[in-house]
């Protein structure tokens, strides 16, 4: 019978997953986001509160703030909103970093180093930047991510 063996195989706990480190974040919203989990139309229906871009606005802050974050490392572990700065407006995620967690490095290619959460950040504003436009009354250029230590 065939065998496979990992020699060079370290489990640190209590963040491994199949041979991926796990790199935590906590994202910090600017107001609470436990109820904008999805898209939201009714603001633009009744209230018409959406005004630059509708169908954008309409869309869920946390989904645009992981979907920025997606597109630079891969998401999987994806907290629930809870009272970290307020009432709702803090989310944790874990993301895989294969061999141990990212260093500081030139992530924006302008030079100097920077913690990937700064970059992270960096990333998540810009989009909201972008977009010119807040979801759902959220406006993602004010979210703040930080390292977060299990």
């Amino acid at each position: 019978m065939a065998q496979l063996f990992k020699r060079n195989e370290l489990v640190t706990v209590p963040h491994f997953k199949n041979g991926v480190t796990l790199q935590f974040f906590n994202i910090s919203f600017p107001s609470t986001v436990a109820t904008k989990l999805t898209t939201d139309f009714t603001g633009f229906n009744t209230a018409g509160t959406y005004t630059v871009n509708p169908a954008e606005e309409a869309k869920s802050p946390v989904a645009k703030v992981l979907e920025a974050i997606q597109a630079r490392v891969s998401i999987e572990i994806i907290g629930t909103p809870y009272n970290g700065a307020g009432a709702g407006r803090d989310i944790r995620i874990g993301v895989a970093a294969i061999g141990g967690n990212y260093p500081s490095d030139q992530y924006n290619g302008t030079g100097g180093n920077e913690a990937m959460y700064v970059y992270l950040q960096e990333i998540v504003r810009a989009a909201g930047t972008a977009s010119g436009c807040s979801y759902q009354g959220v406006d993602i250029t004010q979210v703040t991510i930080t390292d977060f230590v299990i």
